[in-house]
């Protein structure tokens, strides 16, 4: 039915233009890898710390011709700036039957952080309805290390909301404005509080928060952007089957290559978010389970367009599906697919 010129023709041109997109590929997975050893050399706490000062801080750099040196430039022209003093980062853990094993780590890497804890502000939310075992758990961490934050507090989910999916979204917009209400009674402006997302298995890298931190002071209009680390499935990589590490690495990789493509990038499970732009839209979606990449749209059509992904070039770690069967892993692993 078809003249085998014109399949030729199609089937080389098909191939040629795969090869083109697989070495495009390679070449932005290289930059992107690169990009990511770079960042993570950077001393980011001490040049959060220049910002504060930062006349200060071109004086030391005179002559430098590096690009903290002209961010501090472009930072003096700037009539009004906030310094790293004026800024609270807010991490939102949401969580669902997970063990204190799971999310002890999670809470103890942020204490890790080369960032000031006591700029920081924790807020756990769990699920209320039946079947969820989590409080037990988000209590004993909440007595263990409250006193390490600037605050930290467990909130638990009703079950009985009207118009809500059960999904990661409602849980973490009922503790998101958990949060207003303490950063209003605090009498700290939402401008200057940046909120990040955690799933519980969620490692940010230890200089993530100085780096978020820097870009979000250096940003024209930080009320109208996002800023997107990489998400990397690394954490239990060699804990699971080898059909799930071929997955997990090619998601790492793509994340990666995004990166790489400011104009593709979209929020993308942890990502961070200025708190008076979660106000002004309500936070996330309740209807959706896929909360991230509808958050994208949602600010997109807030802000009539006026809004952007910043790529950081730093981790946030992240489990890779691992069930307690061959079979159960495989059907974990095409659900997650599906979902995103």
């Amino acid at each position: 039915f078809i003249n085998p010129l014109y399949a030729v023709i199609f089937i080389i041109v098909y191939i040629i233009s795969f090869f083109l997109k697989s070495i495009a590929m390679s070449i932005r997975t290289v930059q992107g890898y690169n990009a990511l050893q770079r960042a993570q050399r950077i001393d980011w706490g001490e040049r959060l710390a220049d910002l504060e000062q930062p006349e200060i801080a071109l004086e030391r750099l005179s002559g430098s011709k590096q690009a903290h040196a002209r961010n501090l430039e472009q930072l003096l022209k700037t009539t009004h700036h906030a310094k790293p003093s004026d800024i609270y980062n807010a991490v939102i853990i949401a969580t669902y039957n997970e063990s204190i094993d799971v999310l002890e780590p999670t809470v103890q890497a942020l204490i890790d952080n080369d960032y000031d804890t006591k700029r920081l502000i924790l807020m756990i939310g769990y699920e209320g309805r039946d079947g969820a075992q989590s409080k037990a758990a988000c209590e004993t961490l909440l007595a263990k290390y409250s006193d390490r934050f600037k605050y930290m507090m467990i909130v638990e989910h009703p079950s009985d909301i009207p118009h809500e999916v059960k999904g990661k979204g409602p849980n973490i917009t009922f503790a998101g404005r958990k949060l207003q209400q303490y950063v209003e009674n605090a009498g700290i402006d939402p401008e200057y509080v940046i909120v990040t997302t955690l799933d519980s298995d969620n490692r940010p890298h230890r200089n993530y928060f100085s780096y978020l931190t820097y870009e979000y002071i250096l940003h024209p209009d930080a009320r109208h952007a996002a800023f997107q680390p990489m998400t990397l499935f690394l954490n239990n990589i060699w804990d699971v089957p080898a059909p799930m590490r071929v997955v997990a690495t090619g998601n790492s990789f793509w994340n990666i290559v995004v990166s790489m493509r400011p104009h593709m990038l979209r929020n993308f499970a942890s990502h961070s978010q200025s708190l008076a732009a979660l106000i002004d839209m309500d936070f996330w979606s309740v209807r959706t389970i896929v909360e991230d990449g509808h958050q994208f749209w949602r600010s997109y059509f807030r802000f009539d367009g006026n809004y952007s992904v910043t790529p950081l070039f730093i981790p946030i770690y992240q489990d890779a599906v691992l069930s307690d069967t061959y079979k159960r892993n495989l059907i974990a692993q095409f659900i997650q697919v599906r979902r995103w």
